[in-house]
């Protein structure tokens, strides 16, 4: 089994392929277009701070923080969203799984040990027993929450002996603050703050990642927008590839402007990012990763994993089969934006 990074909603409609011709083309440019994203330490805040999404969309963007992937689901469901940046592999492999409308489109990166437990160094926690009557918060339907029910579920221990919270980053670190919890399981910038303020980490993510708990963050796409303004979708891979680009050619110039639009230092920022495999585009068109246009790759059987997982913990009622999940990954925009 295979899982992935923020929370839960997804696909429908299979998107069509981006040749135009005849009464089948599209307008260009859209008149609006709303994003939903997270504050991250990530190159997608360099094309998000510069405006390289507005120039590769071809027209201004409303940006929206949401606190998980669930709430990027409910608002692409409501038309309040045509793309989900960063939307966690959770969310991802919940939203296909419920035929939500929109398609994985491209990957943000393998998170890997960038998402990881935090503990207070006053709460004594040093082995998983130690959990037991602590007081846990983390973002529900996210990465970060299926990693930690993993970590739950990988050393026997119940939610009736770990209390855990369902927090917003935000508002986690407002709880660490006032000394409320004990541990979360968060991404950075939250988790860099949480260890700044009297916190260690508390290393989970090789058992797991051995386990079948991988997590990734996603690009999404609403089908109804993909379907009108496909080019508008490559314009917007395009910009990610190109700050991802200045991430590994220029790491100091690309840390600075993710740590002013994050709201941290630009050593923080670059300690972050170092953290995560910012899998390169091309590579993700590959087997490995979500494969070639009309082709499953590798992590749709991860998507899969994750949903038979979901169902478990009786988040979704149903896991489809592999196939709903190779249906939900349209690639064709990316191959066109690598082209």
């Amino acid at each position: 089994m295979a899982l992935s990074r923020r929370t839960v909603l997804a696909a429908g409609l299979a998107a069509p392929g981006l040749a135009l011709s005849g009464s089948l083309a599209r307008a260009a440019a859209p008149g609006a277009c709303k994003v939903g994203f997270f504050t991250e330490t990530k190159p997608t805040m360099i094309a998000k701070g510069l405006g390289w999404f507005d120039q590769g969309v071809g027209t201004k963007i409303s940006w929206t923080e949401y606190g998980s992937g669930v709430e990027i689901n409910a608002a692409m469901v409501a038309g309040g969203a045509d793309f989900g940046l960063a939307t966690g592999s959770v969310a991802t492999a919940a939203g296909i799984a419920q035929g939500l409308p929109l398609k994985l489109i491209g990957m943000v990166d393998n998170i890997g040990p960038a998402e990881e437990m935090t503990v207070r160094k006053t709460a004594n926690i040093t082995k998983p027993a130690d959990f037991k009557g602590k007081k846990v918060a983390t973002p529900f339907g996210s990465t970060s929450h299926f990693r930690l029910l993993g970590f739950l579920k990988t050393n026997n221990l119940t939610q009736s002996e770990v209390t855990v919270l369902d927090m917003r980053p935000d508002a986690i670190v407002a709880a660490w603050t006032r000394g409320d919890i004990d541990a979360a399981y968060v991404w950075a910038p939250a988790k860099s703050k949480l260890l700044a303020a009297g916190g260690v980490k508390y290393v989970t993510y090789k058992k797991l990642d051995a386990a079948g708990y991988v997590i990734a963050d996603l690009i999404v796409v609403r089908n109804g927008f993909a379907q009108e303004y496909p080019n508008a979708v490559v314009g917007f891979l395009k910009a990610y590839g190109r700050a991802l680009s200045m991430w590994q050619k220029m790491p100091q110039q690309a840390a600075d402007i993710v740590a002013k639009q994050a709201g941290v230092t630009p050593a923080v920022a670059t300690a972050d990012m170092s953290l995560y495999d910012f899998v390169p585009q091309k590579t993700q068109l590959t087997a490995r990763w979500l494969g070639p246009p009309g082709k499953g790759g590798a992590f749709c059987h991860t998507l899969k994993g994750t949903a038979d997982f979901l169902v478990t913990q009786k988040s979704i009622r149903r896991a489809p089969l592999l196939a709903t999940f190779v249906r939900g990954t349209d690639t064709s925009y990316l191959a066109k934006a690598v082209a």
